[in-house]
């Protein structure tokens, strides 16, 4: 048996036909009579589905209510004799007027749409939403749209709350992800700044290519936590001037991992902690934890490890000064495809040259 919101859609699909024979009809109550009789006629559906009370059905012509449902009347809270030869606008609100006209007038053409949702002004100034559906047809030999108002308003209001709900998880995902970047920055203050400068341009990378606005959210989520690790990393090494030996560089590379292993406890609705894992991993299979190469190192990755390069060399160190924006070009470009991803290095130049990014 077919569900009853399927049924009303069904009747309401079937509605431009079955009113045909009613076209030269005297607009009475004989006419809603007669009209109502051949709806109950159809494919057996009851008269007890038509009067299903979240559901009312019209017929609009030249703007103006010829035919209304006591349901749609009950909905709106008006009588069917108050809406009868007014105009349908009327009751729509003023900021869903123009949307409701512009869809009848397609219909009116012949267009055929899916339903639309606009809010209705009741008699007691209740604000309902509903799910419009509309059909064209002949009305008493001239063009006119037949429609279903679906009161969703407890639907709406559910959809609100959820919305709310999700805005505040997402500000406190985002209050968590900002305390952890705090804790790189309270370790060294010379990296202050560091995670969210490379958040940005791994975005501004992400967003030139093309990716998906989801996806460029979760790079900036992990360029803003990609150092998070560090703090297993021993404050002298990471400030030491000049180069780690074998040992200390072994210590560093334990980085990535440490990273991982903080945010995996956190349910992103992005793989940040793979991205994490592997942005330091290069083309050519020369990079750690893993010693991934190519394309089986995540996209994200490969896009947050030149953001990471680009701004390390352009930033002052506590134990050395920023070797500047020049031979950070000369390290991806001269390491493009071997090291980096040439796309990700070719889309970063495109945005250096342009000048259309630069590090708050």
């Amino acid at each position: 048996m077919l569900k009853q919101d399927e049924m009303k859609t069904q009747l309401l699909d079937k509605l431009p036909a079955l009113l045909q024979p009613t076209a030269e009809l005297e607009a009475s109550e004989t006419e809603r009579k007669r009209a109502e009789e051949a709806l109950e006629k159809s494919e057996g559906l009851s008269r007890g589905l038509i009067e299903a009370a979240t559901v009312g059905i019209y017929i609009v012509q030249n703007g103006k209510f010829q035919y209304v449902t006591p349901e749609y009347a009950q909905i709106s809270g008006y009588t069917v004799d108050e809406l009868l030869g007014t105009y349908s606008l009327n009751y729509i609100h003023p900021d869903d007027k123009e949307t409701v006209r512009k869809k009848a007038v397609e219909h009116l053409k012949g267009k055929n749409g899916i339903p639309y949702k606009f809010r209705l002004v009741c008699k007691d100034g209740r604000i309902l939403w509903g799910l419009e559906k509309v059909a064209s047809i002949r009305y008493k030999g001239r063009p006119a749209t037949v429609g279903s108002f679906r009161d969703i308003t407890e639907r709406k209001q559910a959809e609100e709350t959820f919305r709310q709900s999700l805005e505040k998880l997402e500000r406190i995902l985002g209050q968590t992800v900002n305390a952890l970047a705090s804790v790189v920055e309270l370790r060294d203050p010379t990296m202050a700044g560091h995670q969210r400068r490379v958040a940005h341009l791994a975005s501004a990378i992400a967003s030139e290519m093309g990716l998906l606005e989801d996806q460029i959210s979760g790079i900036y989520m992990a360029g803003l936590v990609h150092d998070v690790g560090t703090v297993y990393v021993a404050e002298e090494i990471l400030r030491k001037p000049g180069r780690l030996d074998e040992v200390e560089f072994s210590m560093v590379k334990v980085q990535p991992q440490a990273s991982y292993d903080i945010l995996k406890t956190i349910e992103f609705p992005w793989p940040v902690a793979e991205m994490v894992l592997q942005h330091r991993e290069r083309m050519d299979g020369s990079g750690y934890p893993a010693g991934l190469s190519g394309e089986d190192i995540l996209l994200e990755a490969r896009i947050l490890g030149v953001a990471e390069v680009v701004e390390a060399m352009t930033s002052d160190r506590s134990y050395r000064p920023a070797p500047g924006i020049d031979a950070a070009l000369a390290e991806i470009l001269n390491n493009r495809g071997i090291l980096y991803d040439p796309v990700v290095v070719d889309t970063y130049l495109r945005l250096f040259n342009e000048n259309r990014f630069k590090f708050e």
